[in-house]
């Protein structure tokens, strides 16, 4: 779906916690929150800090030019907490 959506013309960042997976998809941006557990995409439920610090990593990814298939791991320490 991800590179329908580029194929448009609309940027996209990928946040995936299954780094195997979706390297195997090589796709056009992406991020890994580092320790997060599966279902926690964007931190741990109401912690609203959290998420949106996730969220402006994943924003910053736009503006940047990628390789295709590079997934940068980023850790996030207020999660742990």
């Amino acid at each position: 779906m991800q590179r329908g959506i580029e194929a448009q013309g609309i940027p996209t960042t990928l946040i995936t916690l299954d780094v195997e997976q979706s390297s195997l998809q090589r796709p056009p941006r992406a991020i890994h929150p580092k320790t997060f557990k599966f279902g926690h995409s964007l931190g741990k439920p109401n912690d609203k800090a959290t998420q949106a610090k996730v969220l402006e990593v994943a924003l910053a990814e736009l503006m940047e030019r990628q390789e295709p298939g590079n997934i940068h791991e980023v850790d996030f320490p207020s999660y742990n907490k």
